[in-house]
């Protein structure tokens, strides 16, 4: 039986709503999961050329009310038509964020043109995760970079936070992602939230990485386990702007092509804010233009699987087929990561920057080989 729900990210500007995106098509595809992202209206409507400077906030308003129906309308009817038992659609705000932008007396007139009522609106969604923005404690991240259509101050983005606080406080199933850690955990955190919602994992807390031995008889077992996927990913570091690591990565699965950039701000040594969006194919094509010469492109093909409930990705290079990284999450109650019996472990590299992507970019080798 099919199942499908609908799950709204939101929170004020510069909160992670791009990268949870980003993210989150990767991770749950790769566990079996049907993704669908429906992207935020005001943006797609305000880089259109259609905004609240040309209008006013309340006309705006109305638009954005009209094209988010749709857009979900279309979502849910693919959704039910698309290939896999499990589904998932990622709405970028919903409606009850156009209320934080006019109140809810104006709202409620709004919704009347489209003969919908406020107390039904939290009913369309099944979960909500509030991203709490970057300047509410982390305003050194605030940033402009990421999106054309930001217009806010960091006093602004704190006031729209605390309205879409208020908007969705009636929401039956919503949690609330803080800034209280560094990026990467708030984005975990985050991640972690919808797995515990969908009941499929406990919050991770730990993560391992082994160099295994690779040959047929390895994958032909691999193919065998739960939820077994295969992605081939392309990679391309780019030259860097003002410190930061880019990279562009196009990623190949079941017929279906995502290609998205990522880029790495290190605030300080221990701690960096790495920002993931998904790009169109022509933006990706672009980025080729700015390819770091001194490091070589990273193709590997991806294996992802379920063994006795963990999850586990083994990643494959064209380099070195004869060897992979294999790499497993574990919660911090557990003392030992079971590593199926039918894999060769060489040696548990986990933390070995000369095993993260950039070094084999760089080298095209592994360590003592």
């Amino acid at each position: 039986m099919k199942t499908i729900k609908r799950i709204v990210f939101t929170g004020g500007p510069c909160s992670g709503k791009t990268t949870f995106t980003s993210r989150a098509q990767q991770i749950f595809a790769e566990r079996g999961y049907r993704v669908i992202i429906d992207h935020e209206s005001a943006t797609d409507l305000i880089s259109g050329g259609i905004s609240p400077a040309t209008m006013g906030m309340y006309e705006f308003q109305k638009y954005c009310v009209a094209l988010q129906l749709k857009k979900e309308e279309l979502c849910y009817r693919a959704a039910q038509e698309i290939s896999g038992d499990k589904v998932l659609i990622f709405i970028d705000r919903g409606l009850n964020d156009d209320l934080a932008y006019v109140g809810e007396e104006a709202f409620k007139e709004i919704l009347k043109e489209f003969d919908l009522k406020l107390e039904d609106i939290n009913s369309r969604y099944d979960m909500v995760v509030h991203l709490v923005t970057s300047a509410k404690g982390k305003e050194e991240a605030y940033t402009y970079s990421n999106n054309s259509a930001r217009y806010e101050t960091i006093e602004e983005a704190r006031h729209m936070d605390d309205m879409a606080l208020k908007a969705w406080e009636k929401h039956p199933n919503r949690v609330i992602i803080g800034n209280e850690t560094d990026f990467e955990v708030k984005m975990s955190k985050a991640i972690q939230s919808v797995f515990e919602y969908l009941g499929q994992a406990k919050p991770v807390e730990r993560f391992s990485k082994y160099l295994i031995e690779v040959n047929d008889e390895l994958l032909e077992q691999l193919a065998k386990q739960d939820n077994f996927s295969t992605s081939h990913i392309v990679q391309h570091y780019l030259t860097s702007n003002n410190g930061f690591e880019r990279r562009i990565r196009l990623r190949e699965r079941d017929g279906d092509v995502l290609y998205s950039y990522s880029e790495a701000n290190y605030l300080s040594t221990n701690e960096r804010i790495k920002v993931d969006r998904v790009i169109t194919e022509r933006q990706y094509n672009d980025y080729k233009h700015q390819i770091d010469k001194n490091l070589n492109v990273t193709d590997k093909m991806r294996y992802a699987f379920i063994n006795n409930g963990d999850f586990f990705k083994l990643d494959v290079f064209n380099f070195d087929t004869s060897k992979g990284i294999l790499s497993t999450e574990s919660s911090a109650d557990e003392n030992d990561v079971k590593i199926p019996e039918f894999i060769k472990v060489i040696k548990d590299v986990t933390g070995d920057v000369d095993y993260k992507n950039y070094y084999l970019a760089k080298y095209q080798r592994y360590k003592n080989d």
